[in-house]
């Protein structure tokens, strides 16, 4: 009964993304069209966070990393798009290896600083390799090769695929596994499992994600500069987690609804948006027990 029910709801929520579109301006599509890439970014990352029990502060470095290895095949090497994205998948399967390596045999805030260190050496390298990267211009130049609106009608699409192969994978053996990795990793490990090779897995996952967001986020704006290189866009699928509920699967989702949404009244209001922003954040991660979606579900059971 109560999967019936989630895909009655997963269905309708569909079903609004696909009607709003028509019925809104073009702004507010281009918003929309970020929220549901974002939400992607914050889903892939919590597969670390709320299944493995792993705090990641380096995620800019998958998402960026897929959206810059597209731009210099498609701009500067004149490469076929098909081969791009190949390049780019591969790119981030490799960042993912290399930084699991180095960072899997720790954790908590060790885990923490070495993603987040892996992060600012790309950003560094992204900033200073001009005659690749654009340094602090980006690349731009990047055509769709559609209208905004029919770019949202190509995302939607991917992202609820992909976030229904995460859905699946969390919700398989391999999931408990993992949150079984996230309470008691020396029972999981009396058990014959590798720890390590178990967390690999869930790093290449997430960052394979994570660089599919990092792809679409690409062609909406048609250009990528070092803003989604840097440490505090790995900072967002942190905060959209924590607001949203790590422990639930759509708690990203809100997150990310919710972030979006105060980021964008806020900013219309005043030049301190950032110190009211952060008010905000610290008063639903403080007051909100389970975030978001944790409260919503004991207001309903009333508790």
């Amino acid at each position: 009964m109560k999967n019936y029910k989630n895909i009655i709801i997963a269905g309708a929520v569909i079903l609004l993304l696909l009607i709003l579109p028509a019925f809104l301006e073009r702004y507010n599509v281009y918003l929309m069209t970020k929220i549901i890439i974002l939400s992607l970014y914050a889903v892939a990352f919590n597969i670390l966070l709320g299944s493995a029990g792993l705090l990641s502060f380096g995620h800019a470095l998958f998402f960026s990393g897929a959206a810059y290895t597209v731009a210099v095949c498609l701009v500067k090497w004149s490469l076929p798009l098909w081969a791009c994205l190949i390049l780019a998948i591969a790119m981030v399967i490799v960042l993912s290896l290399v930084t699991g390596f180095l960072s899997l045999r720790h954790r908590d805030i060790h885990f923490a600083l070495i993603t987040l260190s892996f992060s600012m050496l790309f950003w560094g390298v992204v900033m200073k390799w001009r005659s690749v990267t654009g340094g602090e211009d980006g690349i731009t130049g990047i055509s769709r090769m559609m209208s905004l609106h029919q770019y949202y009608y190509l995302v939607l699409p991917i992202v609820v695929i992909c976030m229904f192969l995460i859905y699946r994978i969390l919700h398989s053996n391999f999931g408990l596994l993992l949150e079984s990795l996230r309470e008691n990793e020396t029972r999981v490990s009396f058990s014959g499992h590798s720890i390590i090779k178990y967390r690999m897995y869930a790093m290449v996952l997430s960052a394979f994600f994570t660089g599919i967001a990092g792809i679409l986020w690409l062609f909406v704006d048609g250009g990528v500069d070092p803003t989604i290189s840097h440490w505090t866009f790995s900072a967002v699928p942190v905060i959209a987690s924590l607001i949203g509920g790590p422990a639930y699967f759509t708690g990203p989702v809100f997150g990310v609804l919710v972030y979006e949404l105060a980021l964008e009244i806020i900013t219309a209001y005043t030049l301190f948006w950032q110190l009211i922003l952060g008010i905000v954040i610290l008063l639903v991660v403080l007051f909100f027990r389970g975030g978001v979606v944790g409260s919503f579900k004991l207001l309903v059971k009333g508790e």
